[in-house]
């Protein structure tokens, strides 16, 4: 066979020919040369579309034909729109009716496009359509038709290679049968079979050569249990092959590679049979290659399903030509690119903050997640929600969205620490192998609500003595604030005039402005206002929550000890939901037996006593005071409470002792009670430096008085006072020794009695410094010179 008439019977050779003459141009946009049919398409489904574009001409015909040729396409054209000479058309391929594509009979058509136009040359271009198989459990459409299915096989075909398949993907539960029940010649029977999965193959022996063409028909039904499902006829027409092409040996139908291995990566290798065995491919294929003596299958790029999806799937149509390109035989493999999951999901947006006040209620939809797979295969994704020990059950996802589980909380020590902010994490998987995942933040701050008012606890009722003085203490407010910070409060008293107490702001404190007075008032009621400051900012009504209760002080009168007995001390008043009769009783506390109760009403004895020489009576009892309801003689329970009264006395000087109180011995004791009012305490460097300048004093006043005495008479002229004294010590010491001389003589050291001292009298002094001096006087009887410029005594 000639290499031209060869291959014209090639089923994927393109042949593009433009010829353009001086006429005009014709060009094809949106062509597509491989278009993939499924066997099951419907009458009227388009197969291809694209668009001619005629330039300075208009399209005189169009011819779509088909290889191998059937009248299964139609095909029409229109002219769309025209702009300055270009005429602009659209051209449809559709399938006629009826139509009968059967996978297992005729697997790829070559359809070839003819425009012609008036002025321009003819242009033609090629089309490849695949049909594909669609898995069911029917028999091949060809094959249930009157005529049957046709299949040509050359008599070089490999043994047990498959011709036909009767049922495209039978269920092995559906246990179909098959059953070759007539055949021309009837010897076909003999040599061809149905295997269990509908598949006709080539005998095991082969068809072996023969001159002339041979023909087998094969009646088949298929039975399920006894039902029929189909029949139909097979006709095998086996050619002869004058020359013996290179057969395939090996030649995988179909291979898968991963993505992304880079150019020059092993897809798979054929081998024909043969001496100097070329191998090509008959349709280009940019992404793949062959050795044409190794029959070696290469990728010459980079294959990356990502950026170009249609390497997916490639069918190599390969040629294997024997050493004169003659003779040849075709083998095809299909090469499936898979995905390599070598992509994370991407995710909008790649992380979330926002600040939520801590009212937002429950199942409140805090963000819309949307999140894809960017990789070609395009897996299904998995969310899982992931959080911290602080923010668990504080989200939940559903639904692509990221919601609030319950409501967040502001007001805690705990979340003071965290900065008022609930962290988690969305983790997004995609299915890929391995799985790749990507990692959306959450951060949600939590805003302070001012939600709950100030709430007053404890008793609302003070006492404090009259007469007490300014800034007396009387009681403290107790008022909480459940908004954090927590109680943060400021104090007030409202509308009280004149003002006679005063609350701290921020203690509650309450203390008197002035002394009270019993007689002119004795209960003060204040309405205490309390302001929650809102994380101690200034005062806002609007954000700020303010609560008011009413207190009251009891101004409690002054017992003195000169009380009448007559005059109540205090009044109780109990109520009692089941009796209004109520009986009351001293039980502890009464010290001397002092006070007895009369009804309701605590009265004194007699008058309060602090005599020291009598019995003295505290300053400050304590009484028990017990409540006892009465419910008449038929009543088994009695129900009892306890009052503490706490009585105040203030002694007074015309306490008298009661008479009728028996004495009692008081023993005295004495105390030594201790008061520092104010002392000065200097510092260290004071007092050393203070001692060292008094020693300095003390050495230069006794260096001054040394050198003044040095000189007799200059010490008795600036001293006389020193020369008198000396000479009364001088006068006295004779007296004295006058004295002992003169007990001596009277006594003697013998004496039993020792006489005590004489007493010198000033002027016994005075004789005895007149004479002394007198003898010290020059016998001329002249004075002594009062001043060193005096002349001496002349005789």
């Amino acid at each position: 066979m000639e290499l031209a008439s060869f291959l014209r019977l090639l089923p994927l050779v393109l042949i593009v020919r433009n010829d353009f003459s001086d006429g005009g141009e014709i060009i094809l946009e949106d062509f597509t040369r491989i278009v993939t049919v499924p066997e099951n398409s419907l009458p009227g489904t388009n197969i291809l579309e694209f668009q001619v574009v005629v330039f300075d001409d208009e399209i005189a015909a169009i011819t779509v034909t088909s290889t191998p040729k059937d009248d299964y396409f139609l095909f029409t054209f229109r002219k769309t729109h025209q702009v300055e000479g270009t005429n602009f058309y659209t051209v449809t391929i559709y399938l006629k009716d009826p139509v009968y594509l059967d996978f297992e009979w005729i697997r790829m058509y070559i359809l070839t496009i003819t425009i012609d136009g008036f002025n321009t040359d003819r242009y033609v271009e090629q089309a490849n359509l695949l049909v594909q198989d669609v898995p069911d459990e029917r028999c091949g459409v060809q094959f249930q038709t009157p005529g049957g299915a046709t299949v040509h096989v050359k008599e070089t075909a490999a043994p047990l290679s498959q011709i036909y398949t009767i049922v495209s993907a039978p269920s092995p539960a559906n246990n179909f049968t098959y059953t070759i029940t007539d055949s021309v010649p009837a010897s076909a029977r003999d040599e061809f079979s149905v295997d269990q999965t509908g598949r006709i193959s080539v005998p095991l022996r082969g068809f072996g050569h023969k001159a002339e063409e041979r023909k087998f028909e094969l009646h088949i039904t298929v039975t399920q249990n006894t039902e029929v499902i189909c029949s139909g006829i097979l006709r095998i027409i086996v050619t002869p092959v004058r020359h013996w092409p290179p057969i395939f040996i090996s030649a995988p139908g179909s291979v898968t590679i991963p993505e992304k291995q880079g150019p020059e990566y092993y897809v798979a290798q054929v081998t024909a049979t043969g001496n100097s065995v070329h191998y090509h491919l008959m349709t280009h294929s940019p992404a793949y290659k062959i050795g044409e003596e190794s029959g070696i299958i290469r990728t010459s790029s980079n294959l990356d399903l990502d950026q170009n999806s249609g390497l997916a799937i490639n069918l190599l149509v390969i040629i294997a030509f024997d050493d004169s390109y003659r003779y040849s035989s075709v083998a095809n493999v299909t090469v499936y690119v898979r995905d390599v999951n070598d992509h994370d999901p991407h995710c909008t947006p790649p992380i979330f903050v926002t600040e939520i006040p801590e009212t937002t209620p429950k199942e409140s939809i805090l963000f819309h997640l949307t999140c894809r797979d960017p990789d070609y295969s395009k897996t299904d994704l998995s969310y899982s929600l992931v959080t911290n020990e602080n923010s668990h059950f504080k989200f939940m996802y559903y639904a692509n969205s990221v919601r609030l589980n319950e409501s967040l909380d502001y007001d805690s020590a705990e979340m003071v620490g965290l900065g008022f902010r609930y962290t988690a994490e969305v983790i997004v998987t995609d299915a890929g192998t391995p799985p790749r995942t990507t990692s959306v933040s959450v951060l949600v701050t939590v805003s302070q609500v001012n939600e709950f008012p100030p709430v007053f606890h404890g008793i609302r009722t003070f006492s404090v003595p009259e007469n007490s003085p300014a800034n007396t203490l009387v009681g403290i407010v107790n008022a909480t604030d459940a908004d954090w910070v927590y109680n943060n409060l400021r104090f007030s008293i409202v509308g009280h005039s004149p003002p006679a107490f005063y609350i701290h702001p921020y203690t509650g404190e309450i203390s008197t402005l002035v002394p009270l007075d019993f007689e002119r008032i004795g209960t003060y009621t204040l309405t205490i206002q309390a302001v929650d400051m809102n994380r101690n900012e200034a005062f806002d009504s609007f954000h700020q929550r303010t609560s008011y209760t009413q207190y009251t002080i009891n101004v409690q009168e002054t017992i003195y000890s000169t009380r009448g007995n007559d005059l109540p001390i205090v009044t109780l008043s109990c109520t009692d939901q089941d009796s209004e009769l109520l009986n009351y009783r001293i039980v502890g506390g009464n010290i001397n037996n002092r006070f007895i109760c009369q009804g309701s009403s605590l009265f004194s004895r007699n008058t309060f006593s602090y005599n020291l020489d009598g019995i003295s009576d505290p300053m400050t009892f304590e009484l028990l005071v017990q409540v006892t309801d009465s419910n008449g003689a038929d009543s088994k329970v009695v129900l009892t409470t306890t009052v503490i009264v706490i009585v105040h006395v203030v002694p007074w000087t015309t306490t008298t002792p009661s008479p009728t109180t028996p004495s009692a011995t008081r023993n005295s004791e004495n105390k030594i009670v201790t008061l520092l009012d104010k002392y000065w305490k200097p510092d260290t460097w004071f007092v050393v430096v203070l001692t060292l300048v008094s020693a300095m004093a003390a050495v230069v006043l006794a260096g001054l008085l040394r050198k003044c005495c040095s000189s007799s008479w200059c010490c008795k002229q600036i001293f006389p006072q020193a020369q008198l004294a000396g000479d009364l010590l001088q006068v006295s010491g004779s007296l004295l020794d006058a004295e002992a001389q003169k007990g001596n003589d009277t006594g003697g050291p013998t004496a039993e009695k020792k006489q005590p001292p004489s007493i010198i009298s000033l002027s016994q002094l005075q004789e005895g410094l007149i004479s002394s001096t007198r003898q010290q006087e020059p016998a001329g009887g002249c004075e002594r010179p009062r001043s060193p410029h005096s002349s001496p005594c002349m005789g």
